[in-house]
């Protein structure tokens, strides 16, 4: 082996690597950022606040024209007791997207989909898009992008209403690249400078089944006993189902090759305690009507458990009580206040 050669090819990889670095961190320097958000609800509303209240430039994109109205181009955040009102560009129109940078989808997993495709449809820069769903489903559409990636967040946040967040607790934030195709630190820069501390991780893949098992262990619980999530914790019954839960999923992933850091357990209590009043985004579509997303974390879980030949029995009871109450409540009128 020619040693010299392979000193001289290792010194220019890392050469044209930084280069990469500097052009990426440059051009966010010399162009604004422009970010569009996609989908106004909880998440989506609070990183719009967040980032408007830090200075940057935040558009919101709300698929529903009635409802972007509605919210006349403002964002209003509760936190701590107090309100805050953000003034944000909040529209229905696909052409916002044309000279964004940046886009942070941040819908449910159903609506991936049509997201990527209005992206793709209506933006002339190819911008950085990350998405920000619960469970693994929107893992295959979004890698298939150039520029796509993930995010990962514990911020909790409930919507009382159309431009009307609740801050539930804060929580770290995660984001990565589907194919490391792009330097992320000014992103990361650009969310913590709004009070959303952000890390760049190089294996996303691993951080997006560690948010799975939290999901796993919370979301679908909330709704079984109709509780914030830290009031699972002072349940005993659920306290110990929320184990058995987490237990089944690290198994899974274990199997499947999936590197988990800490005791999943433990870090789905931990944020349980966090985001004590938070309302988990599945309870709040249960009590507006919406549909469940309990088989794109919990079904997702199980299908992905069937291919390595492991029993989830915990994980399969959870879904059938939560799929009958959201069949049980869908002949319940539904109440006018709550259109979403």
């Amino acid at each position: 082996m020619d040693f010299s050669k392979s000193r001289c090819s290792r010194y220019s990889v890392r050469i044209l690597t930084h280069l990469l670095e500097r052009v990426v961190v440059e051009y966010f320097e010399e162009c604004p950022m422009n970010t569009v958000i996609i989908g106004a609800g909880a998440l989506g509303s609070l990183f719009a606040a967040r980032l408007s209240q830090a200075g940057q430039q935040v558009i919101l994109f709300d698929y529903n024209p009635s409802r972007a109205s509605a919210v006349n181009n403002h964002i209003t955040l509760l936190e701590n007791n107090a309100e805050y009102t953000f003034a944000v560009p909040v529209t229905s129109a696909p052409s916002c997207l044309k000279q964004a940078n940046l886009v942070l989808l941040c819908t449910k997993s159903s609506a991936v989909e049509q997201g990527l495709t209005l992206i793709k449809d209506n933006s002339l820069r190819q911008p950085i898009t990350l998405g920000f769903q619960n469970g693994i489903l929107h893992i295959e559409s979004i890698t298939k992008m150039k520029q796509g990636g993930f995010g990962i967040t514990a911020q909790g946040a409930t919507l009382i209403k159309p431009g009307y967040v609740r801050h539930g607790g804060d929580g770290p934030t995660v984001i990565g690249m589907s194919q490391d195709r792009e330097p992320l630190e000014p992103i990361a820069d650009l969310l913590s400078s709004a009070r959303i501390p952000t890390k760049v991780s190089t294996d996303i893949k691993s951080k997006l089944w560690q948010k799975l098992l939290i999901n796993v262990g919370i979301n679908g619980l909330t709704v079984l006993y109709q509780c914030p999530n830290g009031e699972l914790l002072n349940i005993p019954a659920a306290k110990k189902t929320l184990i058995a839960l987490v237990a089944e999923a690290q198994t899974v992933a274990h199997a499947l090759g999936i590197k988990i850091d800490k005791d999943p357990a433990q870090r789905c209590i931990e944020t349980c305690k966090a985001t004590a009043t938070n309302i988990s985004s599945m309870l709040q579509d249960f009590r507006r009507h919406k549909d469940s997303e309990i088989m794109a974390i919990n079904g997702a879980l199980v299908h992905e458990a069937k291919k390595v030949g492991i029993a989830t029995p915990e994980n399969d009871l959870l879904i059938h009580q939560v799929l009958k109450m959201w069949s049980d409540k869908t002949r319940e009128p539904r109440m006018d206040t709550d259109k979403h």
